[in-house]
This record gives structure tokens, C-alpha cells and sequence, in this order.
């Protein structure tokens, strides 16, 4: 009889064992979602850029190195800018793009069920298509955005169980039109889901 409940019972404390590995992985993955809040710098006669809302959405790889920690993360992000003209007439620059923010980030404040954190790194952006008539009218030479585009991003967040929230601003190294030399800002706010 004992020996009938030994196999069952070391079988148990190496499931138990290998839970326990996983929960203290330094490797996370997780989904994500969130909103941008985002404005096009524009350098045109009377054309201004006004911040206007969109949406992003994927997953994020994040790897734990003591209190640092290193994220990458692959999103999809449609955003929009109000466009505004001299005689006030609001129009909107639409753009998709896939995002790859790739960031460094720091634990201020550790505890078993929650992280305070900062952190920063870069973001490249690849344009998937852009709707923006606006900038057509003004100058028929416009085609469309650079699809490839190269920026930064800083913010914090806070971890709390298996769920993350972020705040960051970014902004671009690059123009993503050269025609009226337009770089995108944004504010996100999202909220993720650390699977393990």
C-alpha cells in the first residue's frame, strides 16, 4: 500500500516543483491593449497639428535581470492627427502602422505582488497605409507616408499579480513624410496581461 502511494505522491511534488519554476521565471509573455493620444509636427504655412485618439494592440516579451528588466514588445497601432487650417477647418490624418518598441526599464519598488517602474528605448514603425487627403490637396506631389520610421519612447507603469499598466510618451527620430516634415507624438496608456 505504501509503495502504491509513493509513485503518486513524488509524481505531485514535481508537478508542484515545476509550477513553482515557471512562476518565478525571469521570462514574461503577455497581450496587451491600449489608447494613443497622438499629434503630427507639421512645418506648413497655415496647417497645424492637433492630438486626436486611436488604438493599439499585440504582445510583449519581457525578460527580468534583477530589478532591470528588458521588453519587446509587437503591436498593432492605428493612429490618427486632427489637421487644422487657417480658416479652422478640422480634418484627420489616419495612419496604421506595426510597432516594435524594444525597452530598458528599472524596478523602483519590488514587492511579491507589485513593481513600480520606469523605463525607455526605442520603437521602430513600419506603416501599413495612411489616409491623409488633407496633405493631397495641399500638395498633389504628396504619395504617402514613409513606410519605415524610427523613434523613442519613455514612461512608467506598475505591475500588479499578472496584470502590467504602462504610460509613455513617444516621439520619432524620423519624418514620416518629408513633404511638410511631419513627425508623430503620442501618449499611450495601456494595460496588459502577463500569461507567465
Amino acid at each position: 500500500m505504501k509503495k502504491q502511494l509513493l509513485l503518486p505522491a513524488i509524481a505531485l511534488m514535481m508537478l508542484a516543483n515545476t509550477a513553482k519554476s515557471q512562476e518565478n521565471s525571469p521570462v514574461h509573455i503577455g497581450l496587451k491593449a491600449g489608447a494613443n493620444y497622438s499629434k503630427l509636427s507639421l512645418s506648413a504655412p497655415g496647417l497645424s497639428g492637433k492630438y486626436s485618439t486611436g488604438f493599439s494592440a499585440g504582445a510583449l516579451a519581457r525578460v527580468d535581470l534583477a530589478a532591470a528588466y528588458l521588453q519587446a514588445e509587437l503591436l498593432y497601432s492605428k493612429k490618427s492627427g486632427k489637421l487644422e487650417n487657417d480658416a479652422a477647418i478640422h480634418q484627420k490624418a489616419k495612419w496604421s502602422s506595426l510597432d516594435l518598441p524594444l525597452v530598458l526599464g528599472y524596478k523602483i519598488l519590488r514587492t511579491e505582488q507589485m513593481n513600480l517602474r520606469i523605463f525607455g528605448g526605442a520603437v521602430y514603425s513600419y506603416t501599413l497605409n495612411d489616409k491623409s487627403s488633407i496633405f493631397k490637396q495641399i500638395n498633389p506631389a504628396f504619395r504617402e507616408f514613409n513606410k519605415s520610421n524610427v523613434g523613442y519612447q519613455a514612461g512608467a507603469g506598475i505591475d500588479v499579480g499578472k496584470l502590467t499598466f504602462d504610460l509613455r510618451y513617444e516621439g520619432a527620430l524620423t519624418d514620416i513624410d518629408k513633404t511638410f516634415k511631419s513627425r508623430p507624438k503620442s501618449f499611450q496608456a495601456s494595460v496588459g496581461f502577463l500569461i507567465f
